[in-house]
């Protein structure tokens, strides 16, 4: 007799107090696999809900226990390797064990279960004299299966009580039931084929449409119904017919939703490298070549060549059967990324990002799962890559803070990477003009090996850059642009160069504030100033998104003196364009590209040609390359130097130096001015000097005296709440919670906890928001503590109704 077997789930939707790995039987017939889902009752109710399967073992009978209900997949969607990702996930950012699956997974192979209702047997079998006349309208009704919100639906009359004890009765006699059907949010995309029907043997004349038809398929063997009536000029009738006549048969292909078109290399020249490029490569190649575990950083100046680098690195990898990841921090470098990528490597690239649909996402995955794409290139998410034999990861402009997750589970790709390089036997690449701080210390250490590039690609130059102080220097008659920053571009639009523009804000002016009293218009449901978008004449929270048109009277001391103040990229747009009316000018910033292809439209166009000036937020100052640019101005490099965050230095610098390296990476010798009221502070001397290792040395050291990191970490456990005393009496019971279990455990690491604090901001939708930011060395004692602490606040009576969650390293 087989012996029973149970199967450890991991459940979706359950809360991150009771989470763990769940044991089901496992029906005998029933073949669940590791890494497949599975549908399984759960709760006292038992309702349906879906889960993973992460490990099958021998049942010993000591427990009863539930049984799986349903296989859903019969091959497993995440290989061990995953497996253990998600284990890692769990483990490390203090998430539920779906959740961390669900990151792994693309949105559109996600499943709903969905209630629905139907007749047990024909109605004509069904004995009408018999029923009610309340349960006579609801067999009419559900001579079709349906959902529960057309059933919902249905009940909503004068009679629903009635109606619902019919439903109840019907069910209870058998003729009824309830049922739960897995619903996919996206489905296969396929092409509706036709071929010649197996053992067709012509017996009676065809007409001259059927055998032109007939004709063609004896020739291909199989084609899209489209293309049959295309080729032959025929309608779908004439198909139909010779499907009656058992001429032809259809059937389904399955198709990909492809975001990217014409994936067919092109043959070209050889990547050639510079002698200080070919150094690098050779050594990253020895590294490559030694296939064990490692990391390295390649730390190139603004247009030293490192994407030529990195290509002739895949090829290396892929001319030895391995696969290749490459990650890029924004949306906006994927299409340049991908088009160098396809130019080189064809049809063998997937892309893998938020911005593409979910029909998308799920088509690439599934692509990469079977081995028809071995090259990925993507955001974050593209670390979970379906890839079975890595053999090197990328990670360009490593440092953004982008490749860290906001949401749960909050993982560095970093993080994830370096797990799957080990688990592969391989090279993590992280390259960067700017590298984070925390790795050019790793680096400098020797945990990491280094490499660098220290000169432009073709020998040009980087841009003469100079500061502009805005306490002494003549405005230009505007807000935004300096009189020596509009002689530049004045310069450069009568020389038919282009120029490029920095403001990382977006809308037209930041903010509204009375004249009298100083009172400063805010969100009602968030604790921010609210900007005004002069595209649309709305005042605007860009937390919650609330809209209202600017007030005339302050809602403080009903003065009428209410003034426009602050500068966005609107503003910024509209004074360029009356100091430049000729000038073809295009912005980009949040508003603007809100379409799924404005990224690769507008960079396009830009790089055509067709504009002059290009005015933006962050996403114009990384990665990007426009050979015809000579002139960046950063209009206010002041707004992100005194955020509350220790890393705002480390931002403000990569963003200055990151936006003037765009400049001169042609022919012509680029130009950069810096427009600051803190010219003296260090960061913007070592941004204008593009000197990262002074940086660094300043930096570290600040860090080093304040305990900061690499010299800790820092976990920050954020409670949010309807009530401001309310969610700040938890945040305090927390400590004390935390305290109490670290006295239990005997905690012996050094901790140092500060808070709980109000956010810094500290409202967003009505949610008020505490923060206790705990210093520490987050190693396995330390996870331990935290994960005790979070599963005993989720059963605590004063945290009912908190949002709590815990980050390390994250925003503070």
């Amino acid at each position: 007799m087989e012996r029973r077997r149970i199967a450890k789930v991991a459940v979706d939707k359950t809360a991150f107090s009771f989470d763990k790995l769940f044991s089901y039987a496992v029906p005998q017939g029933m073949e669940p696999v590791p890494g497949g889902r599975v549908l399984v009752p759960f709760g006292r109710g038992n309702k349906p809900r879906q889960g993973m399967v992460f490990s099958l073992e021998p049942d010993s009978g000591e427990e009863t226990l539930k049984p799986l209900l349903k296989v859903i997949d019969r091959e497993p969607l995440l290989d061990q390797n995953l497996i253990q990702v998600v284990r890692f996930l769990v483990s490390h950012t203090f998430c539920t064990y779906y959740d961390a699956v669900r990151a792994a997974l693309p949105n559109g192979i996600n499943f709903q279960v969905a209630p629905v209702y139907s007749l047990t047997k024909p109605i004509g079998e069904i004995d009408a004299e018999a029923l009610s006349e309340q349960e006579g309208l609801l067999v009419q009704f559900l001579k079709n299966p349906r959902s529960e919100n057309e059933v919902a639906d249905f009940l909503q009359c004068e009679d629903k009580a009635r109606r619902q004890e019919a439903l109840n009765r019907l069910m209870e006699q058998g003729v009824a039931q309830k049922t739960d059907e897995l619903k996919r949010k996206v489905g296969d995309q396929s092409i509706r084929m036709v071929r010649v029907a197996e053992g067709f043997e012509p017996g009676e004349k065809l007409s001259k449409k059927q055998a032109e038809v007939m004709n063609l398929l004896a020739q291909t063997g199989t084609a899209s119904v489209r293309e049959v009536c295309y080729f032959c000029g025929v309608t779908e009738a004439v198909l139909k017919n010779l499907q009656k006549r058992g001429a032809v048969a259809y059937y389904d292909r399955e198709t990909y939703r492809t975001p990217y078109k014409n994936k067919e290399a092109v043959s070209g020249d050889e990547i050639v490298l510079s002698p200080s490029q070919r150094k690098v490569y050779d050594g990253l190649t020895g590294l490559c070549r030694d296939e064990h575990p490692a990391v390295a950083l390649l730390h190139g100046i603004t247009g030293s060549g490192k994407t030529q680098i990195f290509l002739k690195l895949i090829q290396q990898a892929v001319a030895r059967g391995k696969q290749a990841v490459m990650l890029v921090p924004e949306i906006s470098l994927t299409p340049q990324m991908v088009a160098k990528f396809q130019q080189t490597f064809g049809s063998r690239v997937a892309v893998l990002h938020s911005g593409l649909s979910m029909g998308e996402q799920l088509d690439e995955w599934k692509r990469m799962k079977r081995g028809e794409a071995d090259i990925v290139v993507g955001t974050r998410s593209a670390v979970f890559a379906p890839l079975n034999n890595i053999g090197l990861i990328i990670m360009d402009e490593e440092g953004e803070y982008s490749y860290k997750s906001e949401n749960a589970p909050r993982y560095h790709a970093r993080e994830v990477a370096k797990l799957r390089c080990v688990q592969s036997s391989c090279l993590l690449l992280l390259a960067s003009a700017t590298p984070s701080v925390d790795s050019y210390y790793h680096a400098k250490k020797g945990d990491y090996k280094l490499f660098t590039l220290n000169e432009r690609y073709k020998n040009a130059k980087l841009p003469d850059v100079r500061i502009v102080d805005l306490k002494t220097v003549e405005k230009a008659g505007f807000q935004a642009i300096s009189q020596e920053l509009a002689d530049e571009l004045h310069y450069n639009l009568s020389h038919k160069e282009q120029s490029i523009l920095l403001l990382n804000r977006r809308g037209y002016n930041t903010f509204a504030s009375c004249v009298e009293c100083g009172q400063v218009l805010t969100c009602p449901n968030c604790s921010v100033a609210m900007t005004y978008h002069k595209a649309n004449g709305y005042m605007m929270c860009h937390y919650c998104g609330y809209a209202q048109r600017p007030v005339q009277t302050c809602p403080s001391c009903g003065s009428g003196h209410v003034r426009l103040s602050g500068l966005g990229t609107q503003r910024v747009e509209d004074e360029v364009r009356q100091l430049f009316p000729d000038a073809r000018i295009l912005r980009m910033d949040t508003d603007t590209t809100y379409s799924r292809y404005a990224y690769e439209q507008n960079f396009d166009r830009f790089r055509a040609g067709e504009y002059d000036i290009l005015v933006g937020t962050q996403m114009i100052a990384k990665g990007l390359n426009f050979p015809d640019v000579t002139l960046v101005g950063v209009v206010s490099a002041d707004q992100s130097l005194y955020a509350n965050d220790f890393r705002c230095s480390e931002r403000t610098f990569s963003l200055i130096t990151q936006v003037v390296g765009r400049s001169g990476r042609g022919e012509k010798l680029g130009r950069a001015l810096i427009q600051t009221y803190t010219p003296e502070n260090p960061v913007i001397q070592f941004a204008a000097r593009q000197d990262y290792e002074a940086f660094y040395l300043d930096e570290i050291e600040s860090r080093r005296a304040l305990l900061y990191p690499p010299f800790c970490d820092i976990c920050a456990v954020g409670f949010s709440g309807d009530s401001d005393d309310k969610t700040r009496r938890a945040a305090q019971a927390f400590l004390e919670l935390l305290k109490q279990a670290a006295r239990a455990m005997e905690f012996s690491s050094p901790l140092k906890a500060l808070g709980p604090v109000p956010a810094g901001v500290f409202k967003v939708n009505n949610k008020y928001r505490y923060r206790l930011v705990i210093k520490c060395r987050a190693q396995k004692e330390f996870r331990r503590l935290m994960r005790a602490a979070l599963k005993e606040a989720g059963n605590a009576p004063e945290f009912q109704k908190i949002g709590l969650f815990a980050d390390v390293n994250g925003e503070l």
